[in-house]
C-alpha cells in the first residue's frame, strides 16, 4: 500500500519535475549564452587600445565564472532525479551568485554594474525559480493549492493552476529581483560619494574620448562640473574635447573657467591660444601664446589634458 501512494504521487508530480528541470535546463542555456558574450566582449576587449586590459582581464574572470554558474544549472537540472536537495542547493547558488558576478564585471569598464545584474536576469530567475520550486517541493505546493490530498491524478484545472502559479511566482521572483538590483545600485551610489562618481565620469570621457566621442566626453564632463564648478581638470579637459569638435568659442569659453581657477596653468594658456587662433582672434591668441611661454610652457605644441 506504501508504494502503491508513492507511486501515486511520483505520477502525480511528474509535471513538477518536468518544470523543475525544464527551467533548470533553459536558465543553464542562458546562461552558457550570457557567459558566451562576455567572454568575447573581454576578448575582443583585451585587442582593442580602448579599454584598459585590466578591465577586460576582470570580464574575462567573470565571463568564466558565469559558464561554470550555466553549467551548474544544468547539472542541477540532472541532478534533482537523484537528490533533490543537492540540486535545489546548486540551482540556488548557480541563479542568485550570477547577480553580484555580473554587478562587479560592469561596474569596472562603465561604472553602471547595474547592467551586469540585469544581464543576468534571466538565467538567475530561471536557475532560482528552479531551485525555490525545488526546494519548497512540487508537492507542497499542491498542497497550498488544496491539491494534496487527492490521490487520483490532478484534473486539467488544477493542472493549470499548478503551472498558472508557478509562472506567477517566476513573474513575482523577477520584480523582486529587478528591484533589489536598483536599491544595490542605489545604495552603491549613496556611498560612493561625489569623488567615487567624479572618478566613473572621467573614466567614461577617456573611453568615450579614445574612440573619437567627444560629444559624450562632454557630456561626462558636465556631469563632473554640474557636482562641482571649481573641477580644473574637468574644465581642461572639456576644452580639448570641445576643440575636437571644431567648437572653439565653447572651448575658450571652458579654458577662461580652468584659468580663472588656476592663472598660471601655461599648458591651459597655450591651448586657449590654439582655440583662439582657430577662429581667427589672431592678437588675442598671440597673447595667450606669450603668456604660455611667460609661464614657462615649451610645448610647442597644443598640450593633451586627456589622461588615458
Amino acid at each position: 500500500m506504501r508504494m502503491e501512494r508513492e507511486g501515486r504521487q511520483y505520477d502525480n508530480d511528474k509535471l513538477g519535475r518536468l518544470i523543475i528541470q525544464t527551467l533548470a535546463l533553459l536558465g543553464g542555456l542562458a546562461g552558457l549564452l550570457i557567459a558566451t558574450l562576455q567572454l568575447l566582449a573581454s576578448l575582443v576587449g583585451l585587442s582593442s587600445s580602448h579599454i584598459p586590459s585590466g578591465w577586460s582581464a576582470m570580464g574575462l574572470a567573470a565571463g568564466t565564472v558565469l559558464l561554470l554558474l550555466g553549467l551548474g544549472g544544468m547539472t542541477g537540472a540532472i541532478l534533482y532525479t537523484r537528490n533533490r536537495n543537492k540540486a535545489w542547493t546548486l540551482l540556488l547558488f548557480c541563479g542568485l551568485l550570477g547577480f553580484p558576478v555580473g554587478y562587479i564585471a560592469w561596474i569596472a569598464p562603465i561604472g553602471v554594474g547595474f547592467l551586469g545584474w540585469i544581464m543576468w536576469i534571466p538565467p538567475g530567475v530561471l536557475l532560482t525559480g528552479a531551485g525555490l520550486l525545488a526546494w519548497i517541493t512540487p508537492e507542497r505546493l499542491r498542497s497550498l493549492l488544496g491539491q494534496g490530498n487527492r490521490t487520483a491524478d490532478p484534473g486539467p484545472l488544477d493542472q493549470a493552476l499548478f503551472v498558472g502559479s508557478i509562472l506567477a511566482g517566476i513573474g513575482l521572483l523577477t520584480v523582486i529581483l529587478i528591484v533589489g538590483g536598483f536599491l544595490f545600485y542605489g545604495a552603491e551610489e549613496f556611498l560612493k560619494g561625489d569623488t567615487g562618481r567624479d572618478q566613473d565620469d572621467f573614466s567614461s570621457a577617456n573611453i568615450a574620448a579614445s574612440m573619437g566621442r567627444w560629444d559624450k566626453a562632454v557630456e561626462s564632463y558636465d556631469d563632473v562640473l554640474s557636482r562641482n564648478q571649481s573641477n580644473l581638470p574637468a574644465w581642461n579637459n572639456k576644452a580639448y574635447a570641445l576643440e575636437k569638435q571644431g567648437k572653439y568659442n565653447e572651448a575658450v569659453k571652458a579654458y577662461d573657467e580652468a584659468l580663472r581657477l588656476d592663472p598660471n596653468d601655461a599648458a591651459a594658456w597655450y591651448n586657449k591660444g590654439v582655440a583662439l587662433k582657430a577662429i581667427g582672434r589672431t592678437t588675442e591668441a598671440n597673447a595667450s601664446f606669450s603668456k604660455a611661454k611667460e609661464l614657462g610652457y615649451s610645448g610647442g605644441t597644443q598640450h593633451n589634458p586627456l589622461r588615458f
